[in-house]
């Protein structure tokens, strides 16, 4: 992390003053590089078929009729 001569001016003007560092030097200069992960009771690391939520939606450009007679019903409502 570079620091141009301003900034630098201005993190040893709080230090010097006895001020808190801006929360914008404070991560600059002292990141954090752990990493953080959930542990719960029963985790385990290997992963399985997921399980998504999705379905498979028929499409279809008619509406299919179960028996001739329902054929016949439906073609004479559109005639």
């Amino acid at each position: 992390m570079q620091l141009n001569e301003n900034e630098k001016r201005e993190v040893l003007k709080c230090i010097d003053s006895g001020k808190d560092l801006p929360d914008r030097y404070r991560f600059l200069l002292f990141a954090d590089k752990r990493e953080v992960e959930l542990i719960w009771n029963g985790k385990t690391s290997e992963t399985e078929k997921a399980v998504l939520p999705f379905q498979v939606i028929e499409q279809v450009d008619e509406p299919r009729a179960e028996k001739d007679s329902d054929a016949r019903l439906q073609q004479s409502l559109f005639n």
